[in-house]
């Protein structure tokens, strides 16, 4: 397909514009706002987010933008590519601001994720210009890069500025929600603590029923002594029917409600160092965990997305400008300097140049008239008359 420049940047920005609607869509679907992922600490099951369709339409539709950009960076002009890579992007991310609540709460992202567009396609076009080998998909990874770094720092900045105002009511609800049980509740902690209860039962009776004084008890006739064995048998047997781990599951949840966790959270003030500290500056520790989830995800699944994208998008956008290696310098011009060829003979005055003068001027370019080095060679003298 032949596309002229204007073609092309239309084409390109036409599909930021749709591809950002789209990712805007998927992020308004996972209901991912600063607010949940601030709330999020603690919550084991957040991670089901990270298996939903619509992340993996986020992820896809995110990572061809971002392949997209990287892609077009060197394929026309660096105005042209800086206008269709930024505007439709803007367009896009207003239209979605009012369409979509909870991609709205991202505003002050928006400063950092314009702001790597033109790190990006630099990043990029430099790259291709360095890279020798699988220039395409190692550029737009070097371009991806840089523009996760930048977004990166901006999610940590927007979850910083969203946790400052909120930040005992962020540090209340993680307490609660870590000694209430809800964490607890999540690990079904009480199903493993009955599971650990049953084994360490069953194994001890099973140990009691193989001994070799048990067995030699099977053997004996007297009624108290089969009472017993029969007793240990029937006691194994119910260890490990589903009737009695239940019961001990049920232990469990009684002893659990029970626990006195206002007592709890005073032990724990008293003898951990720093608690005070961790409860005044907790806005920071949750900014810095929730920016380290979105590195995690966009390391992993991002980043080696965009440049897979963009290594794809690159071979198949028409070029839109002359590569570096294509281009041929002129042909020497002639500036009326004299050449061997053209120079008429001189007569011997008795001044010539030395053979390997005369090959050095040969070989001079003709950007600048030669100047040869003479040696004067004497010319032999008469013989004075004799007197006869």
């Amino acid at each position: 397909m032949s596309l002229d420049s204007q073609q092309k940047s239309i084409l390109v920005g036409v599909s930021l514009f749709i591809l950002t609607l789209g990712w805007s869509f998927f992020l308004d679907q996972m209901g991912v706002t600063p607010d949940f992922l601030l709330t999020s600490i603690g919550n084991v099951r957040v991670l089901e987010l990270f298996f939903s369709v619509a992340f993996a339409g986020f992820a896809i539709l995110f990572s061809t933008t971002i392949g997209l950009i990287t892609a077009y960076a060197d394929k026309d002009d660096r105005t042209r590519v800086y206008l269709a890579s930024i505007i439709p992007s803007l367009l896009a991310s207003a239209v979605s601001a009012i369409i979509f609540t909870n991609f709205a709460q991202w505003y002050p992202l928006a400063l950092f994720y314009f702001g790597c567009i033109p790190l990006m396609i630099e990043t990029a076009r430099l790259k291709r210009l360095e890279l020798k080998n699988f220039a395409s998909i190692r550029s737009s990874y070097a371009g991806a890069q840089r523009g996760i770094q930048i977004i990166g720092i901006g999610v940590l900045v927007t979850l910083a500025v969203t946790a400052l105002p909120q930040s005992s009511t962020l540090y209340d609800t993680f307490e609660s929600s870590l000694f209430a049980g809800k964490v607890v509740q999540q690990l079904d902690v009480q199903k493993i603590t009955a599971d650990f209860l049953i084994t360490t039962q069953k194994n001890t009776l099973t140990q009691v029923v193989n001994a070799d004084a048990f067995v030699q008890l099977r053997d004996n006739t007297d009624p108290e002594v089969q009472s017993f064995v029969q007793l240990m048998d029937a006691t194994l047997q119910n260890v490990n029917s589903s009737e009695y781990r239940d019961k001990i599951i049920a232990q469990v949840n009684s002893q659990q409600e029970k626990l006195d966790t206002q007592a709890l959270l005073s032990q724990i003030q008293n003898r951990v160092p720093g608690y005070s500290e961790l409860r005044e500056y907790y806005w920071a520790l949750s900014a810095v965990i929730g920016g380290l989830i979105f590195f995690g995800v966009a390391s992993f699944v991002l980043q080696p997305l965009s440049a897979v994208f963009g290594s794809v998008i690159y071979t198949a956008l028409p070029d839109g400008r002359l590569s570096p290696k294509s281009y041929t310098l002129p042909e020497p011009v002639n500036r009326g300097w004299a050449t061997p060829e053209t120079t008429p003979a001189q007569p011997n005055t008795g001044w010539e140049a030395p053979p390997e003068e005369a090959a050095s001027i040969s070989s001079q370019p003709d950007t600048q008239p030669a100047v040869p080095t003479y040696t004067h060679v004497d010319e032999p003298e008469p013989t004075p008359a004799t007197n006869q």
